[in-house]
């Protein structure tokens, strides 16, 4: 696999109630996702075809419906959550994933906060 061939997705925006506080899940906030998904490319690359590739229609449906239909406490189990979807699609590739909560009840008023989950190919078994 070429550590620099990826199928990726910036800007996956959904509503959501995620928070630490029961206070924060009982609001909405925005969420922004980005995700990276590295596997070999080359297939797609000569055949013009979806199906020898990542459909990233489908990867940002996953991101949403798992951002929208759960609720988590921590921005980590959320990313979690959506690799370990991903994973299960594509074992042989490697992850990114960025979660942002915008504009989160933090003192100093910051634009967003945000975590980045990376995981390795699973092992084959």
């Amino acid at each position: 696999m070429s550590a620099t061939s990826a199928v990726y997705v910036e800007g996956i925006e959904f509503e959501a109630s995620h928070g630490y506080t029961a206070a924060e899940r009982r609001l909405t906030r925005k969420f922004r996702v980005g995700i990276e998904i590295r596997r070999d490319l080359e297939a797609a690359a000569g055949s013009d075809r979806i199906q020898d590739t990542i459909d990233y229609r489908a990867v940002c449906g996953i991101a949403v419906e798992i951002g929208t239909t759960r609720t988590f406490k921590l921005l980590e189990t959320l990313a979690g959550a959506i690799a370990d979807a991903l994973a299960e699609r594509f074992p042989d590739a490697g992850l990114t994933i960025t979660v942002e909560k915008l504009a989160p009840p933090c003192p100093g008023a910051p634009t967003l906060s945000g975590v980045r989950l990376v995981r390795s190919p699973r092992a084959p078994k």
